[in-house]
């Protein structure tokens, strides 16, 4: 395993997968600007790692996902017109985290609130603690989701759903998460992380280049009409059919041994 330590984020890699830590325990793993340019920063490393084949991304300690954003810094974000800029900045951060070409699984291990709930929204797959809440807290400060939640979370559990938990600024539970469909898998206190990164090494026993063209295909076919979505997914398709780690699969198949992939 490597590890690297930046100001607020921590990377560690663990054969293919790769664990990103937001580690602010001072304020409650908050997303201030630094933050966020730091996780810009790792991203733009993760999309050059040919070798990478999950992510996981997770809050420091036992407590806390991210409860947020950083009031006390974004209090130095003054004007609407600077609020704008902010918001748009952020948002191209999170797209660039849910556009990563592998899957990116949030490790919930405690509370998401607000800007925690955007994060964890721009993810692939959720992973929470029987003990983590998500507190969609926008309204009852005054403001709205500015990362991205407006239109991702319908995607996620519905427009009637979202316009509920948004408007009314409820916090859930991590089953109440689940049953609406925010969260994917309900797992023991503590084991959120060990349960992400078991379920991303089990994503990268697969070939390479199915794991990419699947997750292409469920991104670039979401809010595509059925013809355009199908058009996509015949011509992924083709690339996965043409590959190399096909033809190793069927090799392997009938030589009864295990698939060597080589992401081709």
């Amino acid at each position: 395993m490597t590890a690297r330590r930046l100001e607020t984020i921590t990377v560690e890699r663990a054969g293919p997968v790769a664990t990103m830590t937001v580690a602010r325990p001072e304020v409650r793993n908050a997303l201030d600007p630094a933050t966020i340019r730091e996780l810009d920063a790792v991203l733009a490393t993760l999309e050059e790692d040919e070798a990478l084949l999950a992510v996981v991304l997770t809050g420091g300690g036992d407590e806390v996902f991210v409860s947020g954003g950083d009031l006390k810094a974004l209090q130095q974000v003054a004007g609407a017109e600077a609020g704008r800029r902010m918001a748009r900045a952020t948002q191209r951060v999170f797209a660039r985290l849910e556009a990563l070409e592998v899957p990116v699984i949030a490790a919930i291990n405690g509370a998401a609130y607000g800007g925690g709930t955007e994060l964890a929204a721009a993810c692939d797959i959720r992973v929470a603690t029987e003990t983590a809440s998500f507190g969609f807290k926008q309204a009852k400060l005054g403001i709205m989701p500015a990362w991205g939640l407006s239109y991702r979370l319908p995607r996620i559990v519905g427009r009637s759903t979202a316009l509920e938990l948004l408007l009314t600024g409820r916090t859930l539970t991590a089953r109440e998460a689940h049953e609406v469909g925010f969260v994917d898998r309900v797992v023991g206190p503590g084991a959120a992380g060990e349960a992400a990164r078991e379920l991303a090494r089990t994503i990268a026993e697969n070939p390479p280049l199915s794991v990419r063209l699947i997750k292409q295909a469920v991104l670039g076919g979401r809010d595509a009409p059925a013809e355009a979505a199908g058009v996509l997914e015949a011509a992924l398709f083709g690339l996965a059919w043409g590959s190399e780690d096909h033809d190793e699969a069927v090799r392997a198949f009938f030589e009864k041994r295990a698939p060597r992939w080589t992401g081709r």
